[in-house]
């Protein structure tokens, strides 16, 4: 019986082990959970399985809890924004803006990362080479995988998520300040002449006025 009870204690044992995460990983996703909010400038590198990539700059600030203003600066103009109340698309180059219905229309992953909800139990490690994170998050059908890298300060230097296709959508963070951005940074007003449209499109508030 002893014998029986030390081999189950080992299994036990070996598994708590497998599962812990490496110091660096939790301590950076620590960092995160830690934070009230940060501000960085953002490289965005979308590789496609034929060899070529498409190259996205702009500026990210986070702020607990539920605000964002994700703005895309080149090669075009377009901001995600949410002050914790419904999130905004708006396109000054097509003088549009879109009140949109959840999350998934910017990143689900990337958000819940850098606004540090993801949870070390949520977390398994698949494989870690040369400081890059080969992670699952979740479980089961909801499970989604992630390339992890962290910088001198366990903050995210950069993430990667891929598709079906193969096709890796690689987020490099840059210049992180962890100081609170403004609150006035993530309210949006609707400019004067930009049209309001649905999901489909069609315009439902010609804003000649401004919001």
């Amino acid at each position: 019986m002893k014998i029986i009870m030390l081999i189950m204690m080992m299994l036990l044992s070996a598994s708590a082990w497998a599962e812990a995460l490496p110091i660096p990983l939790k301590q950076g996703l620590d960092r995160l959970a830690s934070l009230s909010g940060f501000s960085c400038k953002f490289e965005q590198i979308i590789f496609y399985d034929d060899g070529t990539k498409q190259v996205y700059r702009g500026l990210l600030a986070v702020a607990k809890p539920g605000r964002f203003r994700w703005q895309y600066v080149s090669p075009c103009e377009q901001l995600y924004i949410s002050n914790g109340d419904g999130i905004w698309l708006y396109e000054p180059d097509l003088m549009q803006a879109q009140r949109l219905e959840n999350i998934s229309a910017v990143d689900p992953i990337a958000m819940r990362l850098l606004e540090g909800r993801v949870k070390p139990e949520e977390v398994h490690v698949l494989d870690e080479v040369g400081g890059v994170y080969h992670v699952s998050l979740g479980d089961g059908d909801q499970a989604a995988q992630l390339w992890l890298a962290l910088d001198k300060q366990n903050m995210p230097m950069w993430f990667e998520s891929r598709d079906s296709l193969d096709n890796r959508n690689r987020m490099r963070l840059l210049s992180i300040d962890v100081h609170v951005p403004d609150k006035q940074q993530f309210e949006f007003k609707v400019p004067k002449g930009v049209d309001v449209i649905d999901a489909n499109g069609n315009v439902i508030d010609s804003n000649n006025d401004g919001e």
